[in-house]
């Protein structure tokens, strides 16, 4: 039975028990690192509101503090969220297999050199990539 916690808020995650959240589909490691990022932002040690008025790299130091969120996590919410133009997710698998499939490179390293070509619309060109590989694969693309 699935259980519906009203609406996603840092409030309602730390009140809803471990039972209902791993009925709503979350892995109990996930759970943990919900109530990390919930606690962080309600006790103010991560102020989201902020963000836009900060460098990236400061962004992501903050993002990556909480236990649970690493380089990819941030960089997509850099992505998503704030709306930057030029984040490269270099751990994000399916941007490494396309940049494989497309051109001759096959180490992050030489994917990141390749992506210098793109600046400052590299997560434009992520996008891209992304849409690309799901068309390929006769899957949906992403909509934003």
């Amino acid at each position: 039975m699935e259980y519906f916690l009203g609406k996603v808020s840092p409030e309602n995650i730390l009140k809803a028990s471990d039972e209902d959240l791993r009925n709503n589909a979350i892995s109990k490691q996930k759970i943990v690192y919900l109530k990390e990022l919930s606690k962080a932002i309600l006790n103010r040690n991560l102020l989201l509101e902020t963000f836009s008025l900060k460098p990236e790299e400061q962004i992501k130091a903050e993002l990556t503090a909480i236990k649970g969120i690493g380089n990819w996590t941030a960089e997509v919410y850099i992505m998503f969220c704030l709306q930057k133009e030029d984040v490269f997710p270099i751990g994000d698998i399916t941007l490494q297999n396309t940049l494989k499939e497309l051109f001759d490179v096959s180490t992050k390293e030489e994917m990141i050199l390749l992506s210098e070509n793109w600046r400052p619309n590299r997560s434009l060109a992520t996008y891209f990539f992304w849409h690309y590989y799901l068309k390929k694969r006769n899957r949906q693309p992403l909509i934003y």
